[in-house]
């Protein structure tokens, strides 16, 4: 926890140094994302690879692809985008420093046949998540953002997502960092912590499981931008695991509660050709 505040901080401390680069993105900021009609909508596709835990709590770790799909009005748009947001994110509504749209997160398949040091708990299924995600922009450098999505197949549970990037541009590099938190629902908790055995205070799946923070942590990323259209970057996350989960027998003895991962992807975006707005 001290960590996380202290990445917080200095990343508040950095940027509030920087009264320059924040006024030199001011007038881009108040035009690029304040989207026109006029202005096309983009996608932007990409695929990135992660070396990170084999699963929450888990101190084996793999790698694992990742893919981009993000779609959002404004090519040069001062828009953030973060390498833990949603696998999709469809930003539907955007004004002046704000934007609200959908947010979507596959989740892969959890089984001992993969892990074995899984057998004390039941396999999860391949699945997703699905709902909508907010963002603002008190200042051209700072964005917060809320995702919120319930489990469709994987779990019956809700999990939301809050995080806030302090960044800067330097030339054609984009530096990133910010902390994060994920508050979850006890049915969340309880598919993919909870054992076998209800012995109590294990775990188990008779155990009180309860809504609360589940994770803590930070993110750091830079970003090179090759062209408007091409980029590629380069990050490091770490996370707590607090409340219940911490119980489990997967996490504790067998695992850790604190992670790292460690990923690079890239990505492009191209113009769709259309300025259909929603109206907002």
């Amino acid at each position: 926890m001290r960590c996380v505040a202290y990445l917080a901080g200095l990343a508040t401390c950095f940027f509030l140094s920087l009264p320059g680069q924040a006024q030199a993105q001011s007038k881009d900021y108040s035009t690029l994302t304040s989207p026109q009609s006029a202005q096309n909508w983009y996608v932007t596709l990409g695929a990135g690879v992660r070396y990170q835990p084999d699963y929450t709590g888990s101190d084996d770790y793999v790698f694992r692809a990742r893919p981009i799909i993000s779609l959002g009005k404004g090519l040069k748009s001062t828009w953030w985008s973060a390498e833990d947001d949603a696998m999709l994110s469809i930003g539907v509504f955007s004004g002046q420093g704000w934007r609200i749209g959908f947010s979507g997160d596959l989740l892969w398949k959890r089984s001992a046949k993969v892990n074995p040091l899984l057998v004390a708990v039941p396999a999860t299924k391949f699945g997703a998540e699905a709902g909508a995600f907010a963002e603002f922009y008190p200042t051209s450098w700072l964005r917060g953002r809320v995702d919120l999505r319930r489990g469709i197949v994987a779990h019956d549970g809700v999990v939301a997502d809050l995080k806030l990037d302090a960044f800067t541009n330097m030339g054609p590099w984009t530096l990133g960092v910010g902390p994060r938190m994920r508050i979850a629902s006890a049915d969340y908790v309880r598919t993919y912590f909870g054992t076998y055995g209800a012995q109590p205070g294990t775990g188990g799946l008779l155990q009180r499981f309860n809504t609360g923070v589940h994770t803590v942590g930070a993110l750091a990323q830079i970003t090179y931008h090759w062209s408007d259209q091409l980029k590629t970057t380069a990050y490091v996350e770490y996370k707590h695991l607090v409340g219940d989960a911490t119980r489990s027998a997967i996490v504790r003895p067998f695992g850790s509660r604190d992670s790292l991962t460690i990923g690079l992807s890239a990505s492009y975006s191209f113009d769709t050709g259309s300025s259909y707005s929603l109206g907002l």
